[in-house]
């Protein structure tokens, strides 16, 4: 049902309508409503507000870690161990790769599995085998491969935690896209673990006058996101996750 989030969908049904309705002043009412939308949903400067407004404050790094998590949720469903294929969230990945070469996280625990009820592929597993395949050690790399969303992350990754540090005195990194965050950190606090929150983000921006005056069909899929996360970070309050 996640085409209910998505803004291009609302701005297709306005328009359709628009066609359909009998009456001239309804059918203008949806055509410049759809119109609107359009402008609103495709405007880059727009959405980098709003989504400014919703992430939160990502960690400045002043320590070491023992454990770094990385939740899943960065590679196609068609991906194999001899074909991994990256989507655009891959920067989970890269930001984990970055701090373990750098010594800022001592182990990395790589959370998920495929996140669709209809297949059975292993995230988890695949990425540890691609970072076994750059060069990180076998042995610094934990996986946990039955979760299919940021809820089950935060309860499979904890079971594996309380398993092997009962005291709960390991400090702990959560890696994930900025977006995903606030979802992530919350479900973690509700397990009882005190979690520091990574984002790598720009020390600036370029501003680009395009972005406002012509429409960006990319935006559109940005705000589909978005909408989906916010969505779940209250369904998820609403039913006790967080």
């Amino acid at each position: 049902m996640s085409f209910l989030v998505d803004p291009f969908f609302w701005i297709l049904s306005l328009f359709i309508l628009s066609l359909l309705v009998k009456k001239k002043y309804k059918r203008k009412g949806y055509f410049i409503s759809g119109l609107i939308m359009v402008l609103l949903f495709s405007n880059g400067l727009v959405f980098k507000f709003v989504s400014d407004k919703w992430n939160i404050d990502f960690n400045v790094l002043k320590k070491k870690y023992d454990y770094g998590i990385l939740m899943g949720g960065m590679i196609s469903l068609n991906s194999t161990t001899e074909n991994i294929i990256f989507l655009k969230n891959n920067d989970r990945l890269l930001n984990t790769i970055e701090l373990y070469k750098k010594g800022i996280i001592e182990k990395i625990l790589i959370s998920g599995a495929s996140g669709s009820m209809s297949s059975e592929m292993k995230e988890a597993s695949l990425l540890k085998h691609f970072m076994v395949e750059i060069g990180i050690p076998n042995e610094k790399i934990i996986i946990e491969e039955k979760s299919k969303n940021t809820y089950e992350n935060a309860l499979f990754c904890s079971k594996i935690l309380n398993e092997m540090h009962p005291d709960k005195n390991s400090k702990i990194l959560i890696i994930t896209s900025d977006y995903h965050m606030r979802r992530s950190v919350a479900c973690f606090k509700k397990m009882n673990f005190k979690t520091d929150p990574y984002v790598k983000k720009s020390t600036k921006y370029h501003f680009d006058l395009e972005e406002i005056i012509m429409p960006q069909s990319n935006v559109l899929f940005e705000w589909k996101v978005l909408f989906h996360e916010i969505i779940g970070y209250y369904t998820y309050l609403l039913v006790g996750y967080i």
